[in-house]
C-alpha cells in the first residue's frame, strides 16, 4: 500500500521524518495513531531493522491497537510496541541483578503496596498515625516519580508527618527488597538507576533502540523523561507525540514541562502540528477550543474540522442528583428508541467514581445495560487475587505477601498466633516465610497441628513449583485442582461460590488467550501482563452497553454521544484545585478531554443540590460552564428554581480568564417546577432548619466556620456555597457562589452570612 496517499501534508511531514528529534503536537482526534504507525512502517521501508525501533505508550489497549496497525501494513514486523512499565519490566528481567533483583521478581499492585505500608506501620508500632496509610502510600509514589530517595525525603521533611513518611518509605523499600518485589514506580526508578550508573548498559540500549517513539508525551513523569533521554544520547532520533491541552495526570507525577520544553532539550528539533480534527462536529470543537484558551500553560494551536456543524451542546440544570441520573437515563433511552444510536455508542463521564452510584440505580430502573470502567478491578476480586497470589508465589518463592495470602486458603487450620510465630522466626533467621515453613519444627511454641499444616503447604508448593515453566492456563487449572480451591468455592453457600467460580473461568479464558498470543510465554510473563493492565485495557465497546467512567479513564477513547455530569464547583473543578492555578488549569484540561471524546452529540449537566458523602449541600455551578461560548449551547433549567434565574450566573471576577465579558442574554422563560420539588427556604434546601432564619451566624472570632464547601445564607442573595477563602484574620474574605445571584465576595467578619446545614469540607 501507499503509506502516504491518505495523509494530510502535516501528517505526511511527520511520518516521513527519519533522523533527528521530532515533536508532533497532535490535537484531539487529529489522527495521531495513524501518523505513528505510518512513521514506523516508513522507517521499516527505509531499511531500518525492526529491532532498532521502540514505540512506547501508556496503556496496553493503545499499544495493542498500534501493534495491529503496524502488522497490517508490514506483516511480520517485530517492532517492540508496549507501555513504559512493560518495557521496564522486560529490561529488569535481564538487568535486574544490577539493582539487587532476582529475575523472578514480583510486581506489587496498588492493594499490595497499601498492605505493605500497613505492615510497616504495624512493625513500627504506629497504631494511630497522623496521616493515613493511603496518603503515605501516595506520598511514597510521588517521591519515586520525582526520583527522590528515603534519605532525600527525610532531609527535606518539614514536620512529623513528613518524617513519618520518609521513615515508612525506607522500611517499605527494605520489605520489597527482601521479597524481591517491585511496585509500579520501581519499574521506572530501577531502570533509571541502571541507565545512570551503568554506562555500558545505557550505551548498549541506546544503540539497540536507535529510533524511539513516545506517544502521549505530555503524560510522562520525571522517571520516564530520564529513561527517554538516556536512550536518545548517541542516537537522538526521538519522536514524541502529544498535546499539552490533554495533560491530565499531574496528580500522579506527570510533568507538563516535558513537552512544553522539548525544543530546549533537543537541538534542531522538527515541530509538526496536527490541527485537523476527524472526530467531532464543528460545534463540539468550538466549545472545546473556547474553553481551553483560558489556559496559560499550553502551545497554541487550532482545532479544524470539515465535519458538519452538528447539534448544539446542551447544558441542563437539575434539582438534585437523582433527577440528573434519571434525566440522563431518559435521554439515553430516547436516543436508542429512536434508532439513532445503540447503547454502546453512549458514554457518561464524571470527575470522581463516587458519582456513579445514582446513575447505576437509574440505569437499572430504566433497564439500560451499562458497564463501569475504573471501578473495582477484575484482578482485585478476592478469588482472582487468591489464584494470582498462588501464581506469584510459584514464580517468586521470596514473595512473603503472596505466601501470607494463600497459606491458609483454602483453610488449613492455621491461626493468627501460629502465623505470628512463623513470622518472628523468619525475621530472626532472615528467611522468607516459605523457607521458614520448611523449618516449621524449629519454630518456638508452634503446635504439632500448625507444624503439619505448614509442612503440608510446603509440599504442595513444591508440587506446584514444578509447573513454573508451563503455559499460564495449565498452571492456573492445576493450581485450582491441587490446592482444592475450586472445590472450596463449590461448597460455598448462598450462591456466592458460583459467581466466584465464574470469575475464575474468566481468568482461565484470559490465560488461554494470552498463551495463544504469546507462544512459549510462562506465568512470569502472564503475571506481568495482568499486573500492569489498566482499567481501560478490559473495556469492551462491543458489549452493547452504555459506558460509565471517570474523565481520567476516558482519555484516548471516543463515543458518538457523551454526557458529562456534575459540573459544579468542588467536583469539576475539584476542590483541591481551588488555591492552585496550575491544578485549576489541569482540571480545565480534564473537562476539555471529556468534551473532545464526543463525536456527534454532547450533553453537560449539573445539580443545584447534591447529597455527597452523607451531606446535602447547595452547589455552585462550575466556573468552566461560564467559559463556554453561549452561541454553541442550549440551556435547559429543569430544577424548578424560577425566582429571577438567568441563563448564566457569571462571577464578579475570574483571575484565570483574559476574555472580555460576553454580551448579555435575555432571561429564559422559567421551566415549570417538577412535581414534588419546590424551592422554599434556603435552609430547607441545604438540609438545615425549616425557617429561613434557622442558620447559625459565625461570630467574628469564629471565622473557621466558613470553609470552602460550606452552605451559607444571605438575607438578600439567598442560598450559596463558599468556593474559596482568601487571606487571614479579621480581614479574611470568602467568595460565595449563590444559587441564583452568581458569585459575590465578602469580608466574612462584617458579612450577614449565616452557615446553614452541616459545615463539612468540600467534596473530595
Amino acid at each position: 500500500m501507499d503509506l502516504l496517499a491518505d495523509l494530510t501534508p502535516p501528517q505526511r511531514e511527520a511520518a516521513t521524518h527519519v533522523n533527528g528529534p521530532l515533536l508532533v503536537l497532535a490535537g484531539a482526534g487529529s489522527g495521531k495513531t495513524r501518523v505513528i504507525t505510518r512513521r514506523v512502517a516508513y522507517l521499516l521501508r527505509q531499511g531500518i531493522p525492526a529491532h532498532n525501533i521502540l514505540a512506547l505508550t501508556f496503556t496496553n489497549k493503545a499499544a495493542g491497537e498500534m501493534r495491529e496497525r503496524i502488522e497490517a501494513i508490514v506483516p511480520g514486523a517485530k517492532v517492540w510496541v508496549g507501555t513504559f512499565h512493560g518495557f521496564c519490566a522486560r529490561l529488569l528481567r535481564t538487568h535486574g541483578s544490577l539493582v539487587g533483583l532476582d529475575a523472578s521478581f514480583t510486581i506489587y499492585d496498588q492493594a499490595d503496596r497499601l498492605r505493605t505500608v500497613r505492615d510497616v506501620l504495624d512493625a513500627m508500632g504506629v497504631e494511630e498515625p497522623p496521616i493515613t496509610p493511603e496518603k503515605i502510600e501516595a506520598a511514597i509514589s510521588r517521591a519515586k516519580n520525582d526520583l527522590a530517595t528515603p534519605k532525600s525525603l527525610a532531609h527535606r521533611a518539614r514536620d512529623d508527618r513528613d518524617r513519618l513518611v520518609a521513615k515508612v518509605y525506607g522500611a517499605y523499600e527494605e520489605r520489597l527488597k527482601a521479597a524481591s518485589a517491585v511496585d509500579f514506580d520501581d519499574l521506572l526508578v530501577h531502570v533509571v538507576k541502571i541507565l545512570k550508573e551503568h554506562r555500558d548498559v545505557r550505551a548498549e540500549l541506546d544503540a539497540r533502540y536507535r529510533y524511539v517513539l513516545v506517544d502521549e508525551y505530555q503524560d510522562t513523569n520525571m522517571a520516564q523523561y530520564a529513561i527517554v533521554r538516556a536512550l536518545s544520547v548517541d542516537h537522538p532520533n526521538l519522536c514524541v507525540t502529544g498535546d499539552p491541552d490533554q495533560s491530565i495526570y499531574g496528580w500522579r507525577g506527570a510533568n507538563l514541562s516535558n513537552i512544553l520544553e522539548f525544543e530546549k532539550d533537543y537541538t534542531a528539533v522538527k515541530v509538526v502540528k496536527l490541527e485537523h480534527n476527524y472526530r467531532s462536529t464543528k460545534t463540539i470543537l468550538a466549545v472545546a477550543d473556547h474553553l481551553i484558551q483560558h489556559n496559560v500553560n499550553r502551545k497554541p494551536k487550532a482545532l479544524i474540522t470539515e465535519n458538519p456543524s452538528g447539534e448544539p451542546v446542551q447544558v441542563t440544570v437539575f434539582a438534585r442528583e437523582t433527577e440528573e441520573a434519571e434525566g440522563v437515563a431518559s435521554k439515553i433511552a430516547s436516543l436508542v428508541r429512536e434508532g439513532t444510536y445503540n447503547y454502546s455508542d453512549v458514554a457518561v463521564f464524571c470527575r470522581i467514581t463516587a458519582l456513579t452510584r445514582t446513575f447505576e440505580q437509574a440505569f437499572r430502573s430504566a433497564r439500560i445495560p451499562y458497564q463501569i470502567v475504573g471501578g473495582v478491578s477484575f484482578y482485585e476480586r478476592q478469588e482472582v487475587k487468591d489464584v494470582v497470589s498462588y501464581l506469584n508465589l510459584i514464580n517468586n518463592p521470596k514473595d512473603d505477601l503472596a505466601f501470607s495470602r494463600v497459606v491458609n486458603v483454602p483453610p488449613r487450620g492455621l491461626g493468627k498466633t501460629s502465623f505470628e510465630r512463623l513470622i518472628a522466626f523468619a525475621r530472626d533467621h532472615e528467611l522468607s516465610l516459605l523457607d521458614a515453613s520448611r523449618r516449621a519444627r524449629e519454630v518456638p511454641g508452634l503446635k504439632e497441628k500448625a507444624i503439619r499444616a505448614f509442612l503440608d503447604f510446603v509440599a504442595l508448593y513444591d508440587e506446584l513449583a514444578a509447573l513454573r515453566d508451563h503455559p499460564a492456563e495449565t498452571v492456573i487449572l492445576q493450581t485450582m485442582e491441587k490446592t482444592g480451591y475450586r472445590q472450596h468455592l463449590k461448597e460455598e453457600s448462598r450462591g456466592e461460590g458460583e459467581d466466584r467460580l465464574a470469575n475464575l473461568e474468566e481468568l482461565i479464558t484470559a490465560a488461554r488467550e494470552f498463551d495463544q498470543e504469546h507462544p512459549g510465554a510462562t506465568i512470569q510473563d502472564f503475571l506481568a501482563e495482568i499486573t500492569l493492565a489498566s482499567p481501560v485495557d478490559r473495556w469492551d465497546q462491543q458489549t452493547g452497553a452504555v459506558t460509565l467512567m471517570t474523565l481520567h479513564a476516558a482519555k484516548g477513547l471516543e463515543f458518538p454521544v457523551v454526557f458529562i455530569i456534575g459540573l459544579e464547583e468542588g467536583l469539576l473543578p475539584h476542590s483541591r484545585a481551588f488555591e492552585n492555578p496550575n491544578e485549576l488549569e489541569e482540571e480545565r484540561r480534564l473537562f476539555f478531554v471529556g468534551i473532545t471524546r464526543a463525536r456527534r452529540e454532547l450533553y453537560i449537566s449539573r445539580c443545584r443540590i447534591r447529597t455527597f458523602r452523607g451531606q446535602q449541600q447547595a452547589t455552585a455551578q462550575s466556573r468552566f460552564l461560564m467559559e463556554l461560548p453561549e452561541d454553541f449551547l442550549t440551556f435547559d433549567d429543569r430544577s424548578g428554581v424560577a425566582s429571577g434565574d438567568s441563563r448564566w450566573s457569571r462571577p464578579s471576577h475570574n483571575a484565570y480568564s483574559n476574555y472580555p465579558p460576553r454580551r448579555p442574554q435575555p432571561p429564559r422563560a422559567a421551566t415549570p417546577a417538577p412535581s414534588g420539588f419546590r424551592l422554599t427556604t434556603a435552609a430547607q434546601l441545604a438540609g438545615g432548619p425549616a425557617a429561613a432564619g434557622g442558620g447559625a451566624a459565625a461570630a467574628p472570632g469564629n471565622l473557621d466556620a466558613f470553609r470552602p464547601g460550606t452552605s451559607v445564607l444571605h438575607p438578600e442573595y439567598g442560598l450559596g456555597r463558599i468556593v474559596a477563602i482568601e487571606g487571614a484574620g479579621p480581614n479574611r474574605k470568602g467568595r460565595v457562589a449563590f444559587t441564583v445571584a452568581g458569585e459575590r465576595t465578602f469580608v466574612l467578619a462584617k458579612s450577614p452570612l449565616k452557615v446553614v446545614g452541616k459545615t463539612g469540607g468540600s467534596p473530595r
